[in-house]
């Protein structure tokens, strides 16, 4: 058996798969596992199935990473020097992986990286238009997200191929892949850029946060607030409501609809931009954990781009398989949905 661990600052998901290729899920509260009673616990869960090997979903390496990397001894000292960028996270998730690299010594352990696939991210896609001097000294640029997914989806066609990769999840990114190697990724240096998502802003005027830090007097921490935590879906619309649950409402509120057009927007905003920086496309490929409650969305958002050479069956697609094609035969442009899961795409990417 193969564990799948998220190690989150609240709680620590751990995932294993059937024979059966059912999935297994507990989901434990970050502070309720610690060296004493982590053998205890996992096996308790999974009723004591031998252990062949455990992989972790990090969120963030940076450029220090790019690739899974083996837990050891040497891995803590490297992975703990990105606390000054993301200290949020790194220490609760270095002590997450330091309980289980001392409790399972004599097996496995690989960290899968968010930000691994964007350590190939041409410079001129990394690096933001400030002085110079702040990206050295401070190491700011584009280090991505859904790197896992990404690069997962890119290998599902020929090294040749120009990719469009949308991962339509809690946070949406959109990358495009030429010959395996990232080209653009829309979310750079914090989850504030690029898509809105449920909660938060996507791309915004920077001139905004200086409006409101004057007219309406906030402070940081309250713009702060209200730009990760209060916009969004969430903030357009008023309602705070899951996004399966907006999804529900998509087509029946107009509030509701208005904010999907502005997803949209910025989502094909993206598909341009990679295609554009490619020079052409050969497939588009949706992942993420929102397949099948938004395929009437992904529908009209494709439909947006058929001058591309699309076609696609209509609906209902189902989601029956993994990989679900759907565009038709003679389409143009390769169209696929991937319903693989992130504990999935790591468990496939360890066998490999």
């Amino acid at each position: 058996m193969v564990l799948i661990v998220e190690p989150g600052t609240k709680y620590t998901k751990i995932c294993s798969f059937e024979k059966n290729g059912k999935a297994l899920y507990f989901t434990f509260k970050a502070d309720d596992l610690n060296e004493k009673n982590l053998q205890k616990k996992i096996s308790h869960s999974f009723k004591n199935a031998a252990i062949s090997a455990i992989a972790f979903r990090v969120l963030f390496g940076a450029d220090y990473f790019s690739a899974p990397t083996p837990i050891d001894g040497r891995f803590f000292k490297k992975f703990e020097k990105l606390t000054d960028l993301f200290p949020f996270y790194i220490p609760h998730a270095a002590r997450m992986l330091d309980i289980f690299y001392k409790n399972f010594k004599n097996i496995p352990l690989i960290a899968f990286f968010e930000t691994s696939f964007f350590t190939k991210l041409a410079k001129e896609e990394s690096y933001y238009a400030i002085p110079y001097e702040y990206h050295k000294s401070n190491r700011i640029k584009k280090f991505g997200f859904h790197g896992i997914f990404h690069e997962a989806a890119s290998d599902l066609f020929p090294k040749n191929k120009k990719i469009i990769s949308v991962v339509l999840d809690k946070q949406t990114t959109v990358c495009s892949i030429d010959k395996g190697t990232p080209s653009t990724i829309s979310l750079g240096y914090t989850p504030l850029e690029g898509i809105m998502s449920r909660t938060s802003c996507g791309d915004l005027d920077p001139g905004i946060v200086f409006y409101l830090i004057d007219k309406a007097k906030y402070s940081l921490f309250k713009i702060d607030e209200i730009l990760k935590n209060n916009s969004g879906f969430k903030g357009f619309t008023g309602y705070d409501l899951s996004f399966e649950e907006f999804a529900k409402l998509y087509g029946h509120a107009s509030r509701v609809n208005l904010a999907f057009e502005i997803y949209q927007s910025q989502i094909l905003k993206y598909i341009g931009e990679g295609i554009a920086i490619m020079g052409g496309i050969d497939a588009i490929i949706f992942s993420g954990c929102f397949l099948g409650a938004i395929q009437a969305f992904i529908y009209n958002l494709t439909k947006k781009i058929s001058f591309l050479g699309i076609n696609l069956k209509e609906l209902p697609w189902g989601s029956q398989k993994e990989l679900l094609k759907i565009s038709s035969p003679g389409s143009g442009i390769e169209t696929w949905l991937n319903y693989r899961s992130i504990e999935k795409t790591i468990l496939l990417s360890l066998t490999y």
